[in-house]
């Protein structure tokens, strides 16, 4: 799906962007620019296509890292430990 695509099906469902930064927390400009492919962020991606009812890979098809199902697998500390370890030699 293309950024209009995303904001015509978000309005069918009563949604705006601005709704989904506000409910996320974070700026309208951000969620923009994942809908648009300018930057990436999983949470972004995944609560537009929770809200479309939708798998992220249908949602944004053209980014092979949402698809990656293990990205979250292990937590943000084993993840830094294993770059601590990567960085160490």
């Amino acid at each position: 799906m293309n950024h209009e695509t995303i904001k015509s099906e978000l309005r069918k469902k009563g949604y705006s962007l601005a709704m989904i930064a506000e409910a996320l927390d974070c700026s309208p400009t951000n969620i923009q620019q994942v809908c648009k492919r300018l930057t990436q962020s999983h949470r972004v991606a995944n609560a537009i296509s929770k809200v479309l009812e939708r798998e992220v890979e249908a949602v944004f098809p053209d980014v092979p890292s949402y698809a990656e199902n293990n990205y979250f697998a292990t937590s943000r500390q084993q993840r830094i430990v294993c770059l601590q370890q990567l960085l160490a030699s």
